[in-house]
């Protein structure tokens, strides 16, 4: 999840004294800056100063939010059209990993790499550096496609909204990661501004993540069971994930940051269906 990886790393960053006047405040204009950084979504808006890129992390969990949104449409679609399950979850997760560029899955490739082919440290960091996918990477990654594959496909067609609340609620773990860990790489006026992320901004990013919850609820479409289940499971995952980061490498990166969403969305996915399970 290295900020250089995505489409928006060539556009220019204005410095604020040179920033143009803009009618919109920059904690709006970071809502645009945070899809252009994490998604492949064509949003435009460049060149953003560094302020909109400061704000740019509190609104991730509302990428989540529209990247599940298109991903759920994507497996009601295959539903309505008559295709199988295991057809309608793996085009549901082609969405997720086209509409973020692989972002996330790139992250947790190059951190199970560096962590698994090192005991921590600089070498582990310089093998994450290493655009070249090891063993550990194509491992890791490979799992994580398929335990997000298998727990979409146990999805009933109107279970969509599971979609939707899982990539919101994974995304906010990084952004507390990014106010509390130490940073370990900060090249760039938009990597600085990005990881200058401040309290403020994770408690917006888990206001998105309970605005997502509580329309989940308030509409039928999720229970208070799953409600509670996914950010009580994902509180503790992104915990121990940090815990794990400050032991072994001193704090995080964009790899590792990335590798904690595909870790999220795992965990994510295993709280809401056994909280859903639980209920019936």
């Amino acid at each position: 999840m290295t900020p250089t990886d995505t489409p928006a790393a060539a556009a220019p960053v204005e410095p604020d004294a040179l920033a143009p006047r803009r009618s919109l405040p920059p904690a709006v204009r970071g809502m645009r800056a945070a899809f252009a950084f994490a998604s492949r979504l064509p949003v435009g808006g460049f060149p953003y100063a560094e302020r909109d890129w400061h704000w740019a992390a509190a609104h991730l969990p509302l990428v989540g939010i529209v990247v599940g949104g298109l991903c759920a449409a994507t497996f009601w679609l295959a539903g309505w059209l008559g295709l199988g399950q295991e057809l309608a979850a793996a085009l549901a997760l082609l969405a997720s990993v086209t509409l973020t560029g692989a972002f996330h899955e790139d992250g947790l490739a190059d951190s199970a790499d560096g962590l698994g082919g090192a005991h921590g440290g600089k070498s582990a960091l310089e093998i994450m550096k290493d655009s070249r996918i090891g063993t550990y990477g194509a491992v890791a990654l490979g799992l994580s496609l398929l335990i997000r594959f298998a727990a979409i496909g146990e999805l009933a067609r109107a279970g969509w909204f599971a979609l939707i609340y899982v990539h919101c609620a994974a995304r906010v773990g990084p952004v507390w990661l990014l106010a509390s860990e130490p940073h370990l790489a900060a090249e760039g006026a938009k990597v600085r501004s990005l990881l200058s992320t401040e309290r403020r901004h994770v408690v917006v990013a888990i206001a998105w993540g309970l605005a997502c919850a509580a329309v989940g609820v308030g509409s039928g479409l999720a229970s208070w069971r799953v409600a509670l289940a996914v950010p009580l499971a994902l509180a503790l995952a992104t915990a121990l994930c940090a815990r794990y980061f400050r032991r072994t490498v001193g704090g995080i990166n964009g790899d590792l940051l990335g590798a904690t969403e595909q870790v999220c969305e795992i965990v994510g996915w295993i709280a809401l269906l056994a909280a859903s399970t639980s209920a019936a």
